[in-house]
């Protein structure tokens, strides 16, 4: 037997042994926590039974009755309560069942516990002794469990370690082997460096290759140098070093084009919003150094994504070409993205808290270019809108988007200047689920054409950049004023945080509120915390023409500048709207559960009520409610009001 094999059979028993030994160590220490973890639920279990039966009238019917809730409600083989001549008077029993676990486990790990004892008072006479013993077949399938877990743990080490003695030993006979391979990758155009061998005989050889390898490289590499520059010349952009637009227009012709492509892939936009204002104030040379200093950021962003393509499209638009990849790959992408340029801008001295506004959306092969390009603008309005990343994961024909601003500028016009925009409500409730806390109000533009009906989601990103949103905005508070004619409902209007700082729109809104006479008082108006700057930029302004006519001010999609609500606060805020993302999942998520808890601490503090958006299920209700919640929006909201 040759001396690789011998020392790869002594390995392998010396592997076998320890994880064996630490195997046996892991499951007689797993049996041992479960039998105390038994032992104590059994006598929890018994004190607070006697407890509760001590408490309470000591007739059958009501011991029975405890003893059922008790047993019904946990994991126990017997109940039993006896009374003070040791006549039994209540027991309930099941079957130790351990289903899915094999009979040999018991057998080899069996668990002894002891039932847990109580005595059952009444007053200073004891009438009776309760004794539980819980079940163990929850515990041994537990353990099963933690077999199977550690078993398939310590296999995989097992293999781990076999793969790595292999590779030790195919190291110990490689050097000969690397050589041969960097003369064929030297031919091959590869220039690899070996690590000199410890073999004496061996290390003048390798020296040689990798110095011949060197030379041959660095010719290469200057023929390589020069084609280089002349391809940049016309696909680099000269102050940052990435792609330009043509060639990244190029680039995403070609992913469409092409059948060697992936059949799919993400293609989105990353844009700053203030460039101008920070050249205006930091200076030309100084703004290009964090032009580079981004780009260089988003670099890193997307090196590791295979076949990625990042340009400059101009001034601080930056695009990226993500074949192949699904929109959840492509949505962490941009996400890793907008973490970096934030960051940059956190560790600079710009002091202005830059907006940064990104959106990716999924294509296929043979799409059209310009039908693409026109996807992702409508999708990056809408992300200047939101004031968060916006992913999207196909086209849907039945949401027709019309492209190009001039088109959006005039549809948008034409429905105002002939009032075609029309108000959809949705009800918020309060925690009892019967009174009407507000309608929240919401404007739709029909389409004469026939084609669907577009939400303020579609169309209010490109008013945003068409500078019509204040326009849509002030309509939707004429058609609310209308509506409270109609009914006495109160209502609430969403008002995008970009109107608020438009010249005109506090002084029409203004006069608007003052013709709607004492009815305003019965108006909220809404501001989505996802567009609001750290400074809250006129929202000062609005509570206080809101003020002036007894109208409410809300804020809504809160939950992550908990910092600012002494400052929202002070501008007499009447409630908070909690984003939808805390509260989904909230009967199971404890995380959220403790965030929504804080947010109402301190919103109770200051005398801000606290609403729940789109709450889904009872159970997301019922914990929003004991959390202190004081109302709720959603679908569970609309089912409860049409019943």
């Amino acid at each position: 037997m040759s001396l690789v094999r011998r020392l790869w059979i002594s390995v392998v028993v010396a592997m076998a042994v320890v994880l064996a030994g630490a195997f046996a160590v892991s499951l007689i220490t797993a049996r041992s926590y479960f039998e105390q973890q038994l032992q104590a639920q059994s006598g929890d279990g018994a004190v607070s039974l006697a407890l509760s039966m001590s408490q309470q009238s000591k007739d059958v019917a009501t011991s029975e009755l405890l003893v059922a809730a008790l047993f019904d409600g946990g994991h126990y083989r017997l109940i039993r309560f006896t009374d003070a001549a040791g006549r039994v008077l209540v027991e309930r029993t099941q079957p130790d069942m351990a289903d899915g676990v094999p009979g040999w486990l018991p057998e080899l790990l069996p668990m002894s516990v002891r039932p847990g004892q109580a005595m059952v008072s009444d007053g200073w006479r004891q009438v009776g002794k309760v004794t539980v013993e819980a079940a163990r077949g929850y515990a041994y399938r537990s353990l099963w469990r933690g077999v199977l877990q550690l078993g398939s743990l310590m296999l995989a080490i097992g293999m781990f370690w076999a793969l790595a003695v292999s590779a030790l030993l195919r190291w110990v006979r490689g050097p000969l082997e690397d050589m041969a391979e960097q003369a064929e990758a030297i031919g091959a155009g590869q220039f690899r460096v070996l690590d000199e061998p410890k073999v004496l005989e061996l290390r003048s050889m390798a020296r040689a290759l990798n110095h011949m390898s060197d030379r041959v490289r660095s010719l290469f590499a200057e023929q390589a140098g020069r084609i280089a520059a002349l391809r940049d010349e016309g696909s680099r952009d000269a102050g940052t070093g990435l792609l330009n637009r043509a060639y990244f227009s190029g680039e995403l012709r070609r992913a469409l084009s092409e059948a060697d492509a992936p059949a799919e892939g993400c293609v989105g936009v990353l844009r700053v919003a203030d460039l101008t204002a920070l050249n205006q104030a930091q200076g030309r040379a100084r703004t290009d150094a964090w032009l580079v200093a981004v780009a260089e950021a988003l670099q890193g962003c997307v090196a590791g994504v295979e076949e990625a393509t990042l340009a400059r499209l101009g001034g601080a638009e930056f695009g990226i070409l993500l074949p192949g990849l699904r929109i959840a790959d492509g949505q962490a992408c941009f996400e890793r993205a907008c973490s970096a340029v934030a960051a940059l801008d956190l560790q600079g001295d710009t002091g202005r808290g830059l907006r940064l506004h990104a959106a990716v959306v999924t294509y296929r092969r043979d799409e059209v270019p310009g039908a693409l390009l026109a996807r992702v603008d409508s999708a990056l309005m809408r992300a200047e809108s939101a004031g968060t990343l916006v992913a999207e994961a196909e086209h849907l024909p039945d949401a027709p988007l019309v492209p190009g601003e001039e088109a959006w500028r005039a549809l948008l016009e034409a429905a105002l200047a002939d009032h075609e925009f029309v108000l959809t409500d949705y009800p918020v409730l309060a925690e009892d689920g019967r009174r009407l806390v507000h309608r929240e109000c919401m404007l739709r533009l029909p389409r004469g054409d026939g084609a669907a009906v577009l939400t303020a989601g579609q169309f209010m990103p490109a008013a945003v950049r068409v500078g019509l949103a204040s326009a849509c905005d002030l309509e939707a508070v004429r058609l609310g004023i209308a509506r409270l004619a109609e009914t006495g409902d109160p209502i609430a209007i969403n008002v995008a945080p970009r109107s608020l700082i438009e010249p005109g729109f506090l002084e029409r809104l203004d006069v608007l509120l003052a013709g709607a006479g004492a009815a305003a008082r019965r108006i909220s108006v809404e501001v989505s915390e996802r567009g609001l700057d750290p400074q809250l930029a006129g929202l000062e302004g609005l509570a206080e023409v809101l003020a002036r006519h007894g109208a409410q001010l809300g804020i809504e999609h809160f939950g992550r500048q908990l910092a600012a609500l002494p400052r929202l606060y002070a501008l007499r805020l009447a409630y908070l709207k909690l984003d939808g993302s805390f509260v989904a999942g909230l009967d199971d998520n404890a995380g959220h559960q403790r965030l929504v808890k804080a947010i109402v601490d301190v919103a109770r503090g200051l005398g801000v009520v606290v609403y729940a958006e789109q709450v889904h299920s009872a159970a997301e209700w019922a914990t929003a409610v004991s959390l202190g919640v004081g109302g709720m929006t959603g679908p569970e909201a609309s089912r409860r009001m049409a019943a």
